[in-house]
């Protein structure tokens, strides 16, 4: 089947373009794997054109071939090109991914590391769908989640925009931390960058109301209960509603992590989701029982939250746990209500208010954009229809 190779040389450590010419193009052209087109990628959207083009081409095909080394950033550059590409109606695309960006979420959910260092330091490791495309095992399906930017009254009603996404759709400290992050890159290309950020915005919260949508195999949305260790109904039936503001609002598919040991969404592993479900982590501080209004005072007291909870995604998951005890403290027992809101459903809706600037932020698999004042965002679990691709990722 056709074969495109693309490897961005300056996403993460800018280690795209020695891990192709030493390992990866050596390991195909042994194999005897031919490669139609190799792209080194130079400006921003040229991986878009490059498998546009290449796609177009071959439009007669029923299946191409992708081996990207980049980022989760590039990926959704490519999976955003194809989508909406009329000429890949219906194909299966077979991308081969090797990791060369800085947090690489997808690839370390499938290919979990041992070690953070494992992800940089062991070649092998990074080979791991270059060789599964060798071992002929297949492909792994990608679930696709579709948000569309809705405007509003000064820029007319209806979809102003519409993306895709692979790993994470979010508004809230994660969209402002990736939006922060993006002046850091130059000078921080590895994670720490998005320490920095998360300093700069985790006083903030974020004035908004959204709307949970189930699926369609669901009456309502389900919420994670701790103590069944199940997901239940979290409503009667139907969508539900939540009030900010929110401090967090993030939604996962295809993984549980957003760096190889920030497991965010952790039951997306330890309880595999059914088809056309994301996974969405919640904060709110006025669930917090100390918290009575929003303040500057307690929202600045209301840090330590946030912060325990951040690191909790990085000890397995256990902000999982966190609940508001009696004293006012965190704890990981007893029957106060819990600090992360964890839920699963088919989509959701984001309405900013129309002052609060920075609750207008969408982050779309680490691309920023910016919803209209007055408008709001709607996000969904695509269940490809027949007209659009369908994407697989080869994993061991």
């Amino acid at each position: 089947m056709p074969l495109i190779a693309i490897y961005n040389p300056a996403c993460g450590d800018k280690t795209g373009k020695p891990t192709f010419l030493l390992y990866v193009l050596p390991l195909l052209f042994g194999k005897g794997i031919t490669v139609d087109r190799k792209v080194e990628t130079t400006h921003e959207g040229h991986a878009a054109e490059a498998v546009s083009e290449f796609a177009k081409q071959h439009s007669g095909s029923a299946e191409l071939t992708i081996v990207l080394g980049s980022g989760d950033g590039t990926l959704h550059e490519v999976l955003n090109a194809l989508y909406f590409l009329d000429e890949v109606r219906g194909t299966k695309i077979n991308i081969v991914l090797v990791p060369c960006g800085t947090a690489n979420a997808l690839f370390s959910t499938l290919f979990p590391p041992s070690t953070p260092e494992q992800v940089k330091e062991d070649s092998r490791y990074r080979m791991g769908s270059v060789h599964a495309l060798f071992d002929g095992k297949g492909t792994t399906p990608v679930s696709l989640a579709v948000t569309e930017l809705k405007g509003g009254a000064a820029t007319g009603w209806g979809t102003r925009k519409t993306l895709v996404s692979a790993v994470v759709t979010s508004t809230a400290l994660h969209a402002a931390i990736l939006n922060t992050s993006e002046s850091l890159r130059e000078e921080h290309p590895g994670l720490e960058r998005f320490k920095m950020a998360a300093q700069l915005n985790v006083k903030k919260w974020f004035k908004a109301r959204v709307r949970l949508l189930p699926a369609p195999q669901q009456q309502a949305p389900e919420i994670y209960d701790v103590q069944s260790n199940s997901f239940i109904p979290a409503s009667h039936e139907g969508a539900l509603d939540l009030e900010g503001p929110f401090a967090y609002f993030l939604s996962t598919i295809n993984v549980d992590r957003l760096e190889p040991l920030f497991l965010i969404t952790p039951l997306a592993h330890d309880i595999p989701p059914p088809p056309g479900t994301c996974d969405i982590v919640v904060i709110r501080p006025l669930r917090d029982p100390g918290v009575w209004e929003d303040t500057p005072e307690t929202r600045l007291g209301f840090v330590q939250r946030t912060w325990s909870a951040m690191a909790g995604a990085y000890q397995a998951g256990a902000h999982l746990k966190l609940r508001y005890g009696e004293g006012g403290q965190l704890v990981k027992e007893g029957d106060g209500q819990s600090v992360v809101e964890y839920f699963r459903c088919g989509g959701w809706e984001w309405h900013p208010e129309p002052t609060d600037d920075a609750a207008h932020l969408v982050c779309s698999d680490g691309a920023i954009n910016r919803i209209d004042t007055g408008g709001w965002a709607s996000c969904r679990v695509s269940t490809t229809p027949e007209d659009r691709p369908t994407f697989g990722i080869y994993v061991e």
